[in-house]
């Protein structure tokens, strides 16, 4: 872990990677309630389910800890820890395209399409066992893969084998086709950041970051790159947090940021330039957001959230279809 010094700038502060060490190694004290922060995904709960969003982020809390939590904690953990398909398609070629970059970053040779997917087929197999073996799972949830198709018997597992299947071949073909991995191959672009997870202070909030490739190009500009591997879809305020970032981390204007989306299921992309009104807005939207997640808690200090009850169940047949916490939840739509 890098380790960063602590700098305030125009109202954002950046944490230490000490902090995150001591973090780590449990010499700060595990607290009753977990830390407050903000991230995108987090947000995007927070739209979909509010009893979604408190078991998450406030029922789990403490339930690894088999010894001393109650059974409802321990359970909730347990479920948050699922995964499915399709985020575990998405973290593996996720890993796929880092490891290509950090290999070209090394001096070495590109890893062959067919080893990136044979690859990636061979740790989706290993997932699908892993998921057969429920006991392990329940012993080590954190470490071991459960897939929820699998764990609720959902009958959209085939298909959706298959749509993993055929997704795992385009994305590896077009990854080397892709407007990024030509700016890579020149030798007047340096990598910054691959896949690595920061915080900065906005509203008084810890906002998490992490940006799948940051790179730059020998004019000085900086190039955010987002995979993604599902369906195209309109850029989030995630992409306009991560511009904010570099011009305060990197010291460099907006203009010389650029902002890249690759679909590596269509080997399109999409590019532009946050403006400043772009981040006016982003920040604002993220201090709504946390606004109406602080009314959610009983003590701000501690984060001690709001009775159970205070989270309304929002049901929804896409939304319960593949909710992690639909065996505890009796307002689900089946």
């Amino acid at each position: 872990m890098d380790v960063l010094a602590t700098v305030r700038a125009s109202g954002t502060i950046w944490i230490t990677g000490m902090e995150r060490a001591d973090i780590q190694k449990g010499r700060i004290h595990m607290a009753q309630y977990p830390q407050w922060s903000y991230s995108q995904s987090r947000a995007n709960m927070f739209d979909e389910c509010l009893r979604k969003y408190y078991y998450h982020y406030y029922g789990a809390h403490n339930g690894w800890k088999t010894e001393s939590a109650d059974e409802m904690q321990v359970r909730l953990y347990r479920l948050k820890q699922l995964s499915n398909l399709y985020l575990v398609f998405g973290d593996l070629a996720h890993r796929m395209c880092e490891s290509a970059v950090r290999s070209r970053g090394d001096g070495k040779p590109k890893p062959r399409e067919a080893f990136l997917e044979q690859t990636m087929r061979d740790l989706l197999n290993q997932a699908y066992k892993e998921s057969m073996d429920p006991e392990q799972w329940r012993l080590n949830p954190k470490n071991r893969t459960m897939l929820s198709e699998i764990y609720y018997g959902d009958d959209t597992l085939s298909d959706r084998v298959a749509t993993i299947k055929e997704r795992a071949g385009a994305c590896t073909r077009n990854l080397y086709q892709t407007l990024t991995w030509e700016d890579l191959s020149r030798a007047s672009t340096s990598i910054l950041e691959i896949e690595k997870w920061d915080t900065m202070l906005l509203h008084d909030t810890r906002v998490y970051v992490k940006m799948d490739l940051l790179y730059r190009r020998r004019n000085g500009n900086i190039v955010i790159v987002d995979w993604k591997t599902g369906k195209e879809d309109d850029f989030s305020d995630q992409l306009m947090l991560y511009a904010a970032y570099v011009r305060e981390h990197y010291r460099v204007p907006l203009e010389q940021i650029e902002i890249r989306v690759e679909y590596l299921l269509t080997g399109k992309h999409k590019e532009f330039i946050a403006t400043e009104e772009d981040i006016r807005k982003v920040e604002e939207n993220v201090g709504r957001y946390i606004e109406e997640m602080r009314s959610c808690v009983a003590d701000e200090y501690y984060n001690r959230p709001k009775d159970m009850s205070y989270f309304t169940p929002m049901p929804s047949h896409r939304a319960c279809r593949d909710c992690n916490f639909r065996e505890v939840c009796s307002e689900r739509i089946v």
